[in-house]
C-alpha cells in the first residue's frame, strides 16, 4: 500500500492533500467548527431541561 506522492523522505517537509485548494481547507474547517459546536449545543439543551424539571418537581 503506497499511496503517498512521494518515494522518499529525503526533501519531504509537509505533505498536504489540500494545500493547492484553499477552498478545501475552509471546508473542512468550518466543517470540524460545527461538528465540535453541535454537541456543546445538545448538552447545554439537555442541561438546562434536566434543570428545569428537577425544579418543577419541588
Amino acid at each position: 500500500m503506497n499511496s503517498a506522492g512521494f518515494t522518499s523522505w529525503e526533501g519531504v517537509e509537509a505533505y498536504f492533500t489540500f494545500a493547492q485548494s484553499p477552498g478545501m481547507i475552509q471546508f473542512w474547517f468550518w466543517l470540524m467548527v460545527v461538528l465540535c459546536i453541535i454537541p456543546i449545543l445538545s448538552a447545554i439543551k439537555h442541561e438546562n431541561k434536566v434543570e428545569r424539571d428537577y425544579r418543577n418537581k419541588r
